[in-house]
């Protein structure tokens, strides 16, 4: 093989794999975008169907039955701690 016809060669695959590397990378970024682009649209077009509201309304009775049963543990585990807190703040004291 002449020196000329291996470096037409090497020319030819490294073309080739540019290519295809490139039609690849080509495929993986626009292939997925317009798939993304055509389920929006039908899946817009499928959410204009309904009547419901787009926020739910808050039910304040239920968030404050919750932030009151949250306020009840604390207090319990603040009670339940409240010994041992202050023997630890007497130890600390003490070493001072």
């Amino acid at each position: 093989m002449s020196p000329s016809n291996s470096k037409a060669t090497i020319r030819m695959i490294a073309a080739s794999f540019a290519a295809g590397a490139s039609a690849m990378v080509l495929v993986g970024l626009v292939g997925p975008v317009a798939v993304q682009g055509g389920l929006s649209v039908r899946d817009a077009l499928a959410s204009t169907d309904s009547d419901r509201p787009v926020i739910e309304p808050l039910d304040v009775a239920a968030i404050n039955a919750q932030l009151a049963e949250a306020q009840a543990e604390m207090d319990a585990s603040r009670a339940r701690t409240d010994g041992a807190m202050e023997r630890l703040e007497q130890l600390s004291d003490h070493h001072r």
